[in-house]
């Protein structure tokens, strides 16, 4: 996973027309995480985030967040899973307060109103599966 950052670019990673062109992919999560703890920009909001994969209505990305740091409420046209990889985050929604530790899901339906704050610093997969509109 190469930076093609240069005077001439602000992008900070490949294309992701070039990224996610392969009909298969193997995706080392620990050399990932490197890359983006390694990019040369400060983290937004106390996160930083990257996406590993985006095929049809299906997106993978990999999350690191500050202890501290927030996503504050809102709300995805789809199905989301949030994996904590490492550390603990906890996930608000109307119905609960959901603590997620290193190893464990959840799994939102779509339209669930949630909010995200990293309780320690924390290393998070999402997978969101995008429905139509109106579903």
């Amino acid at each position: 996973m190469s930076s093609d950052k240069t005077p001439q670019s602000d992008r900070l990673r490949t294309h992701p027309a070039e990224r996610f062109a392969d009909d298969e992919q193997i995706i080392d999560l620990d050399k990932c995480y490197q890359t983006l703890l390694g990019e040369d920009h400060k983290a937004v909001d106390g996160h930083r985030q990257y996406t590993l994969s985006r095929r049809g209505s299906l997106t993978v990305i990999l999350f690191h967040f500050n202890k501290g740091s927030r996503i504050p409420e809102h709300t995805v046209r789809g199905g989301v899973t949030i994996h904590v990889l490492e550390g603990e985050l906890e996930i608000e929604t109307a119905a609960q307060k959901h603590i997620l530790k290193a190893d464990q899901l959840l799994v939102l339906k779509g339209g669930v109103e949630h909010d995200v704050h990293a309780l320690a610093e924390t290393r998070m997969l999402l997978t969101i599966q995008l429905s139509p509109k109106g579903e």
